[in-house]
C-alpha cells in the first residue's frame, strides 16, 4: 500500500483515539464530581454503558460480514460518525443539573456510534493486507493514529481557556472526524479481488479456533490491566503525588509519545522474532517498570516520570501486535470457511477490550468508594491502581509466550521472503489471497 494509502487508513484512528482517552480518563472523575451522580454511580453508569458493547459489537462484526458483498466498511463507518459527534457533544459538556439519565444516554449514543466506526474499520484493514509483513504495517499505522490522537487530546486538554479539557475535545472531535472519514474514502474499495460470495453457513460470530478464542481471553486480560490504571491515573497523581489535572497532563505526554518514538523499534523486533514473541517481551517489561509505583508517593514525581517512559515505550507493540495476530487468524479462518470473518473476528475482538474496560470503571471506582476515608488519599488506591494491572501484565507475559508457536506458524523462518513479497504487493496496490498459505 502506497504511503499515502497508508495515511488515508490510519486517519479515523485519530479522531477516535481522541474520543477514547477522555472516556477512560477524565469522564469518569468529572462526573464523579457531579452532585447528582458521584464516585460510585459513575463507575456504575459507565460499566452498564459498556455492557451494551456485549451485544452490539459482536452483532456489528456478523452484519457487517453477512453483508460484506453489498455494504462496504466505509458505508459503515460514515454512518457511525455523526452517532459519535452528536454523542460527544453532550457527554464532553456536562452542567452541574446533569443526571444519572443523561450520562447513560450519552454515553449509549456515543458507544453505538464507535461501534459502527471501529469494528467495520478493523475488519477493513485485516482485508487490506494478506500477509504478516502488511497486516503488521497497517497495524502499526493504525496505532500510530491512535497515539497521535491521544497526544492531540492532551495538548487539548493542557490548551488555556475559561472552557474546561472535555469541552476543547469535543470541538476537535467535531472537527477530525469528519476530515477523517473523508479521507477513507480515499482509500481503494478493495483490498482484494473482490468479497468473497457465501459458501454454506458457517457459525457466525466468533472463531471457533483455539489459538483465536486464546487471543482474545489474553486481549481482554491485556486491556484490563491498561484501563485500571488509565481510569485512575488522575486520581492518583492528585492525591499520591500532589498533582493537579492540568499539570499530571505532561506525564501522559511522556507516556504517549514514547510509544510513538518506539512503535518503529517494535516492529522491527516482530519482524525478527515474531510478533506474539514481541508482544510477550512488551507485556513483561511493562510489568516489571510499573510494579514500583504502588509504593510512590509526594516528592516521586521522577520515578513515577521515569516509570511513564518505560511502559509508554511497550505502548505501541501491546496495542498494534495482537492486532496483527489476530487478523492473520481471521484471514485464514475466512480462507478455510470461504467466507469473510473479520469482521465478526474483530467484532469479538472489540467486546472483548470494551468489557475489560467497564470492568475497569465498574470494579475500581465503587471499590475505591467503599475504602474511602477522611485522610486526603484513598488507602487502596496506589495498590489498585500499579500492583493488580502489574501482576494482570506478568499473567499476559507468561500466557503470550506458552502460545507463541499457536500463533507464529513459519513468521520468523520466512521473514525476508515475506517482507520482499508484501512490500512489491502493497506498492503495487493489488492485495491477493492464495487459498491455504494465507497469503
Amino acid at each position: 500500500m502506497r504511503y499515502r494509502y497508508l495515511i488515508a487508513y490510519a486517519s479515523p484512528a485519530v479522531p477516535l483515539a481522541m474520543l477514547g482517552l477522555p472516556l477512560y480518563a477524565y469522564v469518569p472523575k468529572v462526573y464523579a464530581e457531579l452532585p447528582a451522580i458521584g464516585l460510585g454511580l459513575a463507575g456504575l453508569l459507565l460499566f452498564v454503558s459498556r455492557l451494551f458493547d456485549l451485544v452490539t459489537d459482536p452483532l456489528m462484526g456478523r452484519l457487517a460480514d453477512r453483508l460484506r458483498t453489498r455494504v462496504h466498511p466505509l458505508a459503515w463507518i460514515t454512518a457511525g460518525a455523526p452517532l459519535v459527534l452528536i454523542g460527544v457533544w453532550y457527554l464532553f459538556r456536562p452542567g452541574p443539573d446533569t443526571t444519572p439519565l443523561d450520562l447513560l444516554l450519552a454515553l449509549g449514543l456515543t458507544y453505538l456510534g464507535w461501534t459502527l466506526i471501529t469494528v467495520p474499520y478493523h475488519a477493513w484493514g485485516a482485508e487490506l493486507a494478506d500477509h504478516d509483513h502488511a497486516r503488521r504495517r497497517l497495524s502499526a499505522g493504525r496505532e500510530a493514529g491512535v497515539l497521535l490522537g491521544a497526544l492531540f487530546a492532551l495538548i487539548a486538554a493542557a490548551m488555556p481557556g475559561e472552557e474546561g479539557p472535555l469541552v476543547r475535545m469535543a470541538w476537535l472531535i467535531s472537527v477530525l472526524l469528519p476530515l477523517a472519514v473523508a479521507a477513507a474514502w480515499t482509500l481503494p474499495r478493495e483490498g482484494r479481488s473482490g468479497p468473497r460470495a457465501s459458501s454454506p453457513e458457517a457459525p457466525a460470530g466468533r472463531l471457533p479456533g483455539g489459538p483465536a478464542r486464546r487471543l482474545l481471553g489474553l486481549h481482554f486480560a491485556n486491556a484490563l490491566a491498561a484501563g485500571i490504571p488509565a481510569t485512575l491515573f488522575l486520581m492518583f497523581a492528585e492525591q499520591r503525588l500532589g498533582l493537579a489535572m492540568a499539570d499530571s497532563g505532561w506525564l501522559l505526554l511522556v507516556y504517549f509519545g514514547a510509544g510513538i518514538l518506539t512503535l518503529p523499534l517494535w516492529l522491527r523486533l516482530a519482524g525478527r522474532f515474531g510478533d506474539a514473541r514481541t508482544w510477550g517481551a512488551a507485556a513483561l517489561l511493562a510489568a516489571i517498570a510499573f510494579l514500583p509505583a504502588a509504593w510512590l508517593g509526594p516528592g516521586d514525581l521522577l520515578i513515577f516520570s521515569l516509570i511513564c517512559l518505560v511502559t509508554g515505550a511497550t505502548l505501541g507493540a501491546d496495542i498494534a501486535l495482537p492486532a496483527a495476530i489476530l487478523a492473520r487468524l481471521a484471514n485464514d479462518e475466512s480462507v478455510a470457511q470461504g467466507r469473510p470473518q473479520e469482521g465478526s473476528a474483530f467484532g469479538l475482538f472489540g467486546m472483548a477490550g470494551k468489557l475489560a474496560l467497564a470492568f475497569a470503571v465498574g470494579i475500581s471506582l465503587p471499590l475505591l468508594q467503599a475504602f474511602e476515608t477522611e485522610a486526603a488519599a484513598n488507602p487502596l488506591l496506589p495498590w489498585f491502581y500499579a500492583l493488580v494491572p502489574a501482576l494482570l501484565k506478568l499473567l499476559v507475559a507468561w500466557a503470550v509466550f506458552r502460545s507463541a508457536h499457536r500463533w507464529q506458524g513459519a513468521t520468523v523462518t520466512n521473514h525476508a521472503q515475506e517482507v520482499s513479497h508484501a512490500e512489491s504487493t502493497l506498492d503495487s496496490g493489488r492485495y491477493v489471497r492464495v487459498p491455504g498459505s494465507g497469503v
